[in-house]
């Protein structure tokens, strides 16, 4: 019902504050206008005060009246050089009365204003802490340049009955082109506060609803969820009020809790509806062929404004264009081009890979002429980037650790100008083999010179992957190779590269990858007292499990074999492909119980012997291997049992990178390849239910894309405003805890945006469209 031209609009949204409406529909706007039932100004602003203050490393304080009545004034200097720990210009405000910390505890909101006064900059990167000295938690905020920000977060879940300090730290994050170096921070009326909580942890959806705020597609299930219901009968109706389909709600109750099914499948008349059930009402949705287009455009944007050394309008003037990539022989090449990677300025080939590709089959399954354009003008900007920084020797531009935005004037011999190290790696030259040979089939009539670059760079990166897994070459920074990943991206890389050159020598490449793959899968039910396969391990030897707890690759051996099936299914081979396809759908569909009547993807089967610590990130959390191991071991074991010392958890173990989305969309990357080899439409049913986790039917009613849907939450964006089309690295848990957490305070990497989980998610919403167009 809704076509590119009317959508355009939408490009806007990605360079400028979203409109009025829009933030009406956010969480902060809700947060805002919570009743106060109680409040406390905990520090009076006054120059007998000022001595309670500590000075920051960089900058000056004092009191002013220059914007806030009586408000402490931080002057500083954003033009900083690239060191560790980051430049800040962080206060350490003394609460504590009579050397004793107060007790904050029947508050449990901090709120404060905040102006910043600059030239040339979008916002600054403030961190703030309140709380016991035990407290480890923080709250960030992007703040913005000239204009009144009103900063708040909820603190239930810290200790504060002995509070003695808050420390608020805007940090220097350099000075681009266009900006001025000196910068005003206005800071006024820190006080408490006590409102409604926020809920945060766990399935009950009191009394919220959970549904797609997006919408349905028309031949789709429709299903609401909802926990406190008067009247079983519940009404659809359209926008002007008029009643067009009734039904009674059924009782779907679970071990999660009590849940009543508001489901509509059966009405499939298309366009705009709400649901109404007792005195609520939903806002209004979309039933059409493709009810996720705006959230798909909104996405394009958000993945325009990550793009490096571009200008950016309203997000960043074209930047890094002096940064580059140094292999071991001395060569370098330029670094910048593709897209951030997250919150910070950083970029790495795996998810640029993995998010062209995404592009490009997205770009496939399109019909409308003018935004599939738009989306292979996207898949470009990832091509662009891997081919530029290709060393032609094994080695690539890796990771890209940038800190700062910095005058690009300098030039390379500068000791300032920062060279990331290039490394050779098999996974990277797989993945980029098989972006590039995609994008070369999407580049093939349109750009012949192009595709043929993609094609041969393709060859060569996948041949480069080929020797190096074979010599057992693997990155420093991502550690050693995962045999079931690396070898299945091998075989979608041969698949893609056969697609455009016919060589059934890639094809016999990659059927021996295949008998890896499948070595690595869990074939036979194992001798617990709730056997489950069809999973996969790490290696052939099965030592480890293939979990994953950040960025996520469960998709890469499914997605092998699928593929290597649709290119070979009379292959001798391929009834044993084939097998192992049908057995990680039996694993999806056996797992599923734990997560009803949500549906979502369960985390992972945990054996805690077989943990491998390579893969997980403790960040200083704990103080060795051993302990680290402890910990997991006792996560894994809160998930329901399959046998001793074996687990299903419904969320993937942690100990510092929490936030799962990227985790859950790679598993349904891969339920979405198998949902379209078998043309399995309830199983991709199930790929469309994780889509609806995301944009709003969860135990928070929250859709975790920024400015879509609605009660989506301001995201961890650091070095940018609030981009709409965001999606963060997830929903994460908290402790050793098995269930969501998704609290007020905001921080990395949970709220962090993430181009990665945007790639996986645009990568599934193209086979769900390639089954229901």
């Amino acid at each position: 019902m809704n076509d590119y031209k009317t959508l355009a609009k939408l490009t806007n949204y990605a360079r400028k504050e979203i409109k009025d409406d829009d933030i009406k529909n956010s969480a902060y706007f809700r947060w805002l206008n919570k009743k106060v039932e109680a409040e406390e100004y905990i520090f009076k602003m006054n120059e007998d005060n000022l001595n309670k203050i500590s000075r920051p490393a960089s900058g000056f304080l004092e009191i002013s009246n220059s914007h806030y009545d009586k408000c402490l004034l931080l002057s500083s200097n954003i033009d900083v050089e690239n060191t560790r720990p980051r430049p800040s210009a962080g206060i350490v405000i003394d609460l504590s009365e009579k050397d004793k910390g107060i007790d904050i505890t029947k508050f449990n909101r901090v709120r404060l204003n905040i102006y910043l006064e600059a030239v040339g900059i979008q916002n600054v990167y403030f961190h703030f802490f309140i709380g016991n000295d035990n407290v480890k938690d923080i709250h960030t905020l992007s703040v913005y340049a000239n204009t009144d920000n009103k900063v708040m977060w909820e603190i239930d879940d810290f200790d504060r009955d002995n509070v003695k300090k808050m420390v608020i730290t805007p940090f220097l994050f350099g000075c681009p082109s266009e900006a001025l170096g000196k910068i005003k921070i206005y800071i006024s009326d820190i006080k408490v506060e006590k409102v409604k909580k926020d809920y945060d942890l766990g399935f009950d959806l009191e009394d919220r609803i959970a549904y797609s705020h997006v919408g349905y597609f028309t031949k789709a299930k429709k299903i609401a969820l909802v926990s406190i219901l008067n009247k079983k009968e519940y009404d659809i109706v359209d926008e002007n009020g008029n009643v067009v389909f009734t039904a009674d709600a059924s009782d779907v109750s679970s071990d999660l809790g009590k849940f009543y099914s508001l489901d509509f499948s059966n009405f499939k008349k298309k366009g705009r509806y709400a649901i109404k059930w007792d005195n609520n009402k939903t806002p209004y949705f979309e039933i059409s062929d493709n009810p996720y287009l705006v959230s798909e455009l909104k996405s394009m944007n958000f993945l325009r404004s990550l793009r490096c050394g571009e200008d950016i309008p309203g997000v960043h003037s074209a930047c890094h264009l002096n940064c580059r990539t140094v292999d071991k022989e001395g060569n370098s090449v330029p670094n910048f081009g593709g897209w951030h990677d997250a919150g910070d300025l950083s970029q790495f080939e795996i998810p640029t890979a993995e998010m062209t590709h995404a592009l490009v089959d997205l770009a496939f399954a399109t019909n409308d002429e003018a935004l599939k354009e738009r989306i292979k003008e996207e898949a470009k900007v990832g091509g662009d980037w891997l081919l530029r920084t290709s060393f032609h020797n094994g080695e690539r531009a890796l990771a890209i650790t940038y800190k700062l935005w910095r005058d690009n004037l300098l030039m390379f011999d500068n000791k300032d100008v920062f060279a990331s190290v290039a490394e050779n790696g098999p996974f990277e030259n797989f993945l980029s083999a098989a972006a590039l040979a995609s994008l070369a089939r999407l580049y093939k009539e349109d750009y012949p010179i192009y595709s043929d670059w993609c094609l041969r760079t393709a060859i060569e990166d996948f041949n480069f992957g080929v020797d190096g897994y074979k010599e057992g070459i693997h990155t420093k920074r991502w550690g050693s190779n995962i045999d079931s990943v690396v070898c299945g991206h091998a075989i979608t890389a041969a698949c893609e590269i056969y697609k455009m050159n016919n060589d059934n020598s890639f094809l016999d490449i990659a059927k021996k990858y295949a008998k890896v793959v499948l070595k690595c899968q869990q074939s036979t039910y194992p001798d617990w007292n709730k056997p489950i396969r069809g999973f996969f391990y790490e290696d052939p030897k099965h030592k480890y499990m293939l979990t994953y707890e950040h960025r996520g690759h469960e998709q890469s051996p499914i997605q092998g074999l699928c593929n290597l099936y649709k290119m070979l299914p009379n292959d001798p081979d391929s009834k044993k492909w084939l097998k192992g396809i049908k057995l990680y759908k039996e694993y999806i569909l056996s797992t599923l119980f734990a997560t009803q009547p949500y549906g979502m993807l369960p985390g992972h089967v945990y054996d805690i012997n077989k943990l491998n610590m390579e893969r997980f990130t403790s960040g200083g959390w704990v103080k060795d291997s051993i302990e680290g191991l402890a910990y997991l071991q006792k996560e894994a074991s809160t998930g329901i049992k399959l046998a001793d010392g074996v687990y299903l958890r419904r969320f993937p173990i942690a100990i510092q990178r929490r936030g799962f989305h990227a985790t859950l969309l790679s598993k349904t990357k891969g339920l979405s390849e198998v949902a379209k080899i078998l043309n399995d439409k309830k199983l991709m049913q199930i790929a469309i239910d994780q889509l609806e986790w995301i944009l709003g039917k969860n135990p928070f009613a929250s859709s975790t894309m920024y400015g879509e849907g609605h009660n989506y939450h301001p995201l961890y964006v650091a070095y940018s405003r609030q981009m709409v089309g965001s999606l963060p690295v997830g929903i994460m848990t908290k402790g050793d805890l098995d269930l969501p957490y998704w609290p007020t305070y905001d921080n990395a990497v949970f709220k962090e945006i993430w181009g990665h989980t945007t790639g996986k998610y645009l990568w599934v919403l193209a086979d769900i469209l390639k089954m229901y167009k």
